[in-house]
């Protein structure tokens, strides 16, 4: 058997979901022309998934050749991040910026869980949970 273990598979198959993310949750069909080219040359999903790579798209774009060591990108502060704190259990992160505003996401979607929290005079230069994570 020459191919991946299911365990690589779906450790591979969770990085392509995470790192493509948004593109899924807007376009779901563009995984196959946009999300499926940028994944790594070496990734387990691309190379079985490549039959579905359309072929209209003759110039592929140059990629890593292996997954990096990011996992997740959080997208909503204008400004850079100063402050950056995990809950008690690691479920939420909550985030001060630049652009004088705090946010709280889940830690495992990347997903905004409450408006951000504006307001501030300046900058935010600490955040923190409390011990019971609230």
């Amino acid at each position: 058997n020459e191919g991946p273990n299911l365990r690589t598979f779906i450790h591979d198959a969770r990085r392509f979901a995470v790192s493509n993310r948004s593109i899924i949750e807007q376009a779901p069909l563009q995984a196959y022309c946009s999300a499926l080219i940028f994944t790594p040359e070496k990734s387990i999903i691309r190379e079985t998934f490549k039959t579905c790579i359309p072929p209209w798209i003759q110039r592929k774009p140059r990629v890593e050749t292996h997954w990096n060591a990011m996992l997740q990108t959080f997208e909503g502060h204008t400004g850079g991040v100063t402050s950056l704190a995990f809950s008690p259990d690691g479920k939420q992160i909550v985030s001060g910026s630049h652009d004088i505003t705090v946010r709280r996401w889940d830690a495992a979607t990347g997903q905004l869980l409450l408006p951000a929290l504006k307001g501030h005079a300046s900058y935010i230069s600490l955040v923190a949970f409390s011990r019971d994570g609230k």
